[in-house]
C-alpha cells in the first residue's frame, strides 16, 4: 500500500490542475482514480487508488489570503521583452572577471538588459540577442556551455511588497503550467517577478496572466 500511496502522491504533485481541483473539492475521486490507474498502469485495484487519493492531504487556504494574492496580481504592472538570449557558463574565475567587463559594456540607459543567475556550478546570463557579439568577444568557447536564442521575458512589478503575501509566485507559475507554458528561469527580486520563457510562448503567457488579473479584479 505504501508504494501505491507514493506513486499516487507523486502523480498528483506533478499535475497542477489535479491539485487545484482536489483543493477546491471539484474532482470526482473515482474518475481520478481510474485516470491515475490507467496512466501509471498499476496492478492494484481501483479501490486501492481511491484510498490513496483520499489520504492525499490538501490544505484549503483561508479565502482572504486567496483574495489578497490575486488582488496584488491584478494591480501589478506587466511588461514583456522579446529577442533575448541566455548563455550558460561554467562557474570559474575567468568567467567572473569577464562578467564584470560585460556588465560595463551594457548600456542600461538605453534599456539594454543583463540578468545574472547563479547556482552552485554554473552562471547564466539573460541578455538582448543584439549583445551576443559582446559575449563572444569577452568569453572563450570553453567558458560557454550553452547559448539559447529566441527567448522572451515577462516582468511583473507589484505596487506593494509581496513578501508578506504567500503564494503569489506559485499562483503565477501554476497558471503558466496550466496553459502548457514552460518556464526556463524565474527570478524573484524585491517586488518584481521575472519569468524567462520561449519567445513562441510569450503571447499565450501574457493572455494567461491577463486572465488571472481579471479574476483578481472581480474578487
Amino acid at each position: 500500500m505504501t508504494n501505491i500511496q507514493n506513486e499516487v502522491t507523486n502523480f498528483i504533485e506533478q499535475d497542477v490542475s489535479i491539485r487545484r481541483g482536489l483543493t477546491r473539492g471539484i474532482i470526482n475521486t473515482r474518475a481520478l482514480a481510474k485516470y491515475i490507474h490507467k496512466n501509471l498502469m498499476l496492478s492494484s485495484s481501483i479501490d486501492a487508488v481511491i484510498s490513496a487519493i483520499r489520504r492525499y492531504e490538501t490544505k484549503e487556504e483561508p479565502k482572504e489570503y486567496i483574495k489578497k494574492r490575486y488582488k496584488l496580481i491584478a494591480g501589478a504592472k506587466v511588461s514583456s521583452r522579446t529577442r533575448m538570449a541566455s548563455v550558460l557558463f561554467r562557474k570559474e574565475m575567468d568567467v567572473r572577471n569577464s562578467l564584470i567587463k560585460l556588465y560595463n559594456k551594457i548600456d542600461f540607459s538605453k534599456g539594454e538588459v543583463l540578468r545574472i543567475l547563479e547556482v552552485s556550478q554554473f552562471v547564466k546570463i539573460v541578455i538582448d540577442e543584439a549583445n551576443l557579439k559582446k559575449v563572444e568577444e569577452l568569453f572563450t568557447k570553453k567558458d560557454i556551455v550553452e547559448i539559447e536564442k529566441k527567448i522572451g521575458e515577462i516582468s511583473i512589478i507589484y505596487s506593494e511588497d509581496v513578501k508578506e503575501t504567500p503564494g503569489v509566485f506559485a499562483a503565477l507559475t501554476s497558471e503558466l503550467a496550466l496553459n502548457d507554458i514552460s518556464i526556463i528561469d524565474g527570478v524573484i527580486c524585491g517586488s518584481e517577478h521575472i519569468f524567462i520563457i520561449n519567445e513562441d510562448d510569450q503571447m499565450k503567457a501574457l493572455q494567461a496572466l491577463h486572465g488571472i488579473s481579471k479574476w483578481g479584479e472581480k474578487n
